[in-house]
């Protein structure tokens, strides 16, 4: 996290260099597509362990979850499709057809970046959260097959 906002702090002091500013959205985007797939993939693990979960967490504290995932998924998608568009302004900038201030774009695109590093606390936050209650899930369904065979 703090390597893309040093990137983006070091790009945005070189006037024209826009090549990399290009080159360090690209990461943003594809970081972005990954947490998206793994936000799916919390989703499902949530979904389908959602019954054992029961046995063991509140039932408003796991349809909580369900939300918080949702609405981490759709912050990430958001994300994905401002990275999307700012990947073309700044071919359409070193294409020299933008209309708007470069200088300005420049400062969307630091707050973006700001904007995607506390994403990706808050996705690992969760990710974390998730993954320690189906391991303790997964924890009991074993204490319970070790005593099924003594």
């Amino acid at each position: 996290m703090i390597i893309l906002k040093n990137k983006l702090e070091e790009t945005v002091r070189k006037d024209d260099n826009w090549e990399n500013l290009y080159l360090l959205t690209e990461n943003w985007k594809k970081e972005l597509e990954f947490y998206y797939f793994d936000m799916s993939f919390l989703e499902i693990l949530i979904e389908n362990y959602f019954s054992e979960l029961l046995m063991y967490e509140n039932l408003d504290e796991l349809r909580e979850l369900q939300i918080e995932v949702f609405e981490l998924k759709s912050q990430c998608e958001y994300l994905l499709n401002d990275t999307r568009i700012n990947l073309e302004s700044i071919v359409c900038i070193i294409d020299d057809t933008y209309i708007h201030d470069p200088f300005g774009f420049k400062i969307e695109n630091e707050q973006l970046g700001d904007t995607i590093v506390r994403f990706i606390d808050n996705e690992r936050k969760m990710r974390r959260v998730v993954f320690c209650m189906i391991k303790d899930v997964f924890e009991k369904q074993k204490k319970k097959q070790v005593w099924k065979f003594n």
